[in-house]
């Protein structure tokens, strides 16, 4: 009968999957850790609908060796693309005259000419302030090709830069660089496939390895697995069920769900491989001594994740519900899947589990001195913590999006670009007088001047250039298509539009900006009163996701910690005992803010989850520990009896999370590190401290009841 439920419980995991596999799709832009309701979406959302791109795209070109007809079929080729608004470039760039004041006509000459059958450059253009950083290097090293990405294809990053490079490859073009949110988007989906596909499959084997070592049979590492495994599918399938975002934070679902509940199965095996020499019903002794811990270990775990489920952003409060899921249910299975795998009649062939090494009193000495330290100096070191998020820095130094990063800065001296939006008061169609225009150039020379700009953009350079006064200038950008595509970067019926280049592509610098653009707004109360202002780009988008991260992470450690002294204190009925069993948790969790200030790691969208997972993988350990000690009363038979496993189950936990320190994308590695380091320390924590206090109580509690 328990081997009919176990395959019974198997097969419905794998139904589960099967459908709800067509139900999952990809999603790698920052938009998808936000509600709709946020300010920075929202006012992206409004540029969008008003100019009808979402963001850009720049490819950059070396021009020498580079012809301007090949130039020309790229352009051409790429304003082909259905998910492109609008290109910018060298054939785009006009000279332009003084306006005809009867027609509203401004006469043009183009840059690009052709002469004797070929085409020219004018390289006159090197000294207009209009192009010359924009579509052309300063020193006509480059060509730029700026491309706006059409409304509604924004979360399509993956498609859309492979549709480029597509296109880039089928016209000959090997050298070029490509930056924008898109490319950064689509570098991330890259990487979440293959956390999906790739990387799942090794850290199942690093683990694997693990248990082989522990049991010395591949037939029992194997059966540690199954459970979590069975509980991973199952998740995958309600995960496309309920149509789940995978994000570069929901992806890490099933291999979070795999890693932690190898746990429970071992903790399992380990206690059948004890009473397999010792009793006569193994199956039935084990269930019954296992029970208890591995479902408070598991509940302990889900209570670090659960706390995500009570925040503000989605992906978050997806991680929190789907990988409690996948907790519970590894827990289960292992109580109800693997006693029907395993076979009494293996009992005779399994070797008992060596006794632990005993600490030596020097290195436990050593190790409080180091603790006590680390603690003092805690406060200076997590004052030192990066707290800003660029979404190029997600990726190793020496990866392609980072180096072309560096390469655009340096040719064209800036990195990402924002709009500032302006729109009468109220609606309507735009129209500023005089007065009004006059404050808009005074405006604009202080937006020049700040420190994050490196270039400005908008319908006063075109007034400059040609001495035409604004408001005319704007009526015939409305009326004619001089600028061509440029138009929509300028003008629409409804806006006016300034763009603002900034090498800097971080958070703090984005709300730097922000708060510097609107303290320039308040200085000039006539736009103020008249006008609307919405500043949006995706790197405030990065701010908001930072500024949430932040407040996300104090509220989840609050959270985490309650629910996990609540069910400490149900288990052991004793407000002692809950306190020392948390003892290492708290360590850990300061441990893991010291060890960002030490490895430089920013408070970013992955590392925010770290405190709340160390918190309840490491309580796991105090559980199991205390637990036996109850039983036996005695500190030093519960040390024996719990060591091992928790030594293996720590072991297993580190190398399963080793393995996304080979991943491209740093925010991982970074996540990696966090927890390889934290579930060591956490391990060593609960292996010395723990005993140590224990030993020291039972002793007190000896001599009172001696005398």
């Amino acid at each position: 009968m328990i081997r009919l439920v176990s395959f019974a419980t198997l097969i419905a995991v794998v139904v589960v999957l099967f459908l709800g596999i067509g139900g999952l799709y990809f999603e790698p832009s920052p938009g998808s850790f936000l509600s709709d309701d946020d300010p920075e979406l929202m006012a992206f959302s409004r540029v969008a609908r008003e100019f009808g791109d979402t963001g850009t795209v720049m490819v950059v070109l070396n021009s020498s060796g580079l012809s301007l007809e090949k130039l020309k079929e790229v352009t051409q080729k790429i304003d082909g693309l259905d998910w492109v608004n609008a290109v910018a470039s060298v054939f785009d760039a006009v000279k332009l005259g003084k306006l005809n004041l009867l027609t509203l006509q401004i006469p043009r000459t183009e840059y690009v000419s052709q002469s004797d059958g070929k085409l020219v450059l004018d390289m006159d253009i090197l000294d207009d302030p209009f192009y010359r950083d924009l579509i052309i290097s300063s020193d006509g090293d480059y060509y730029g090709i700026l491309i706006t990405v059409a409304s509604g294809n924004e979360f399509k990053s993956g498609s859309n830069i492979l549709s480029l490079k597509a296109t880039l490859k089928e016209l000959g073009i090997k050298e070029y660089r490509l930056i924008g949110e898109s490319v950064a988007n689509s570098t991330t989906f890259r990487s979440i496939m293959d956390l999906t596909f790739v990387y799942p499959p090794f850290i199942f084997l690093a683990i694997f390895t693990v248990y082989i070592v522990k049991f010395r049979r591949i037939s029992l590492a194997l059966l540690t697995l199954v459970p979590p495994a069975g509980a991973a599918v199952l998740v995958v399938g309600i995960m496309g069920l309920i149509n789940t975002q995978i994000n570069s934070l929901t992806v890490m679902i099933p291999s979070f769900i795999v890693i932690i509940g190898s746990a429970y199965g071992m903790h399992f095996l380990s206690r059948f491989q004890e009473n397999c020499a010792t009793q006569e019903n193994p199956i039935r002794r084990t269930i019954h001594e296992e029970r208890v811990p591995i479902l408070f270990s598991a509940l302990t775990t889900m209570a670090g994740f659960s706390s995500y489920i009570l925040l503000d952003m989605r992906a978050f409060r997806d991680m929190g519900m789907l990988v409690c899921v996948g907790i519970f249910s590894s827990a289960v299975f292992t109580l109800s899947i693997l006693p029907g795998l395993v076979s009494p009649q293996r009992c005779a062939k399994v070797s008992l589990t060596s006794a632990p090494v005993q600490i030596p009193p020097r290195i436990r000495k050593t190790l409080l001195w180091v603790v006590v330290v680390m603690c003092a100096a805690s406060p200076v070191l997590i004052m030192t913590i990066p707290m800003s998020i660029d979404q190029y820095a997600f990726f190793k130094e020496n990866s392609e999006i980072r180096q072309n990063a560096e390469k655009m800065k340096e040719a064209f001296g800036w990195l990402t670009n924002y709009t500032l939006m302006i729109t009468p008061e109220g609606g309507g169609k735009l129209a500023i007088t005089g007065e009004q225009a006059s404050q808009l150039v005074d405006f604009q020379k202080e937006l020049e001047a700040l420190e994050d700009i490196s270039k400005v953009l908008s319908p006063v350079d075109i007034s400059r250039q040609t001495n035409i006064p604004l408001p005319l200038l704007i009526r015939a950008l409305d009326n004619t298509g001089v600028l061509g595509s440029a138009t929509s970067l300028m003008i629409s019926q409804r806006a006016l539009r300034v763009n603002l280049f900034s090498p800097a592509s971080d958070s703090l610098t984005a709300e730097k900006l922000k708060s510097s653009v609107r303290e320039l707004i308040a200085k000039y109360p006539l736009l103020n009163e008249k006008f609307d202002f919405t500043l949006a780009g995706t790197t405030l988008i990065w701010k908001s996701v930072n500024s949430s991260v932040v407040s996300n992470q104090i509220q989840s450690l609050v959270i985490s910690f309650g629910l996990i002294l609540l069910l400490l204190f149900t288990i052991f009925k004793s407000v002692k005992s809950t306190l020392i069993a948390t003892i290492p948790i708290a360590l850990t969790t300061l441990f893991n803010f010291i060890f960002m200030a030490l490895f430089r790691i920013s408070l970013s969208i992955s590392t925010a989850l770290i405190s709340g997972m160390l918190m309840g993988l490491v309580i796991d350990y105090a559980i199991h520990f205390t637990i036996w000690l109850r039983r036996f009363d005695d500190p030093e038979r519960a040390y024996h009896q719990t060591a091992t496993a928790i030594f293996t189950n720590g072991l297993s936990l580190i190398a399963g999370f080793s393995v996304l320190l080979l991943t491209p994308l740093l925010l991982y590695v970074d996540v990696a590190k966090l927890m390889v380091s934290g579930l060591a320390v956490g391990m060593i924590f609960t292996l010395v401290l723990l005993p140590e206090i224990a030993a020291r109580r039972w002793k007190q509690n000896n001599r009172h009841s001696s005398g």
